[in-house]
């Protein structure tokens, strides 16, 4: 059975390095940070895999007359909290991308258009993905993102995919991929060991 591709957005900006969906959902179904998405590039010829690092509440002006009033009802706070769907803006950091059912671990040959859609990635898809971990240092090297964080929500991800034993392999071999990477930063390799422990 085909696993469905949830879409969780359209491509509002974007670049080789990443690119910025934009959406409007309920809150139980947002965009979580470290989730593995995927836009089309190239005509449908290739998609890009991102690493979603930023999420947004666009401004809302209803939410701002809200938030002045004195007070609110629970069902005014409960309409707008779990009813009203919110305008949300995220960004994901280019990690890879896919071509004729291959995947590559570098920045895609160009970036997906305007109003492409963003899908999450299924979690066979993570799994296909991250049998390589060569994704790694291209957020290791994404200037200005919270990469540490960023990777062990990554990599905890892809590990939720696997069985018991297949789990707790892949978080070893993450984690010696990480420390052959991070040999000069023990501080930072301290953090990314102690997230994916947790």
């Amino acid at each position: 059975m085909e696993e469905v591709h949830a879409m969780i957005g359209r491509v509002t900006r974007c670049s080789i390095r990443g690119f910025v969906g934009a959406v409007r959902l309920p809150e139980p179904d947002l965009p979580s940070f470290g989730a593995f998405c995927k836009a089309e590039a190239q005509q449908g010829h290739s998609q890009v895999i991102g690493l979603i690092y930023d999420i947004s509440i666009e401004d809302d002006e209803f939410a701002r007359q809200m938030a002045t009033a004195e007070s609110l009802s629970p069902e005014q706070f409960s309409d707008h909290q779990y009813n009203r769907q919110v305008p949300v803006e995220f960004s994901a950091l280019a990690i890879g991308y896919q071509r004729d059912d291959q995947f590559h671990y570098n920045l895609p040959p160009q970036p997906p258009l305007t109003l492409a859609p963003i899908r999450a990635l299924t979690p066979a898809e993570r799994m296909a993905f991250t049998q390589r971990l060569d994704f790694i240092p291209l957020i290791l090297s994404a200037p200005n993102l919270p990469v540490d964080d960023l990777l062990t929500a990554a990599l905890r991800q892809a590990a939720q995919d696997r069985s018991g034993g297949e789990r707790r392999r892949f978080l070893l071999q993450a984690g010696r991929e990480c420390a052959r990477l991070l040999d000069r930063d023990l501080s930072r390799l301290h953090v990314v060991v102690r997230g994916l422990a947790e």
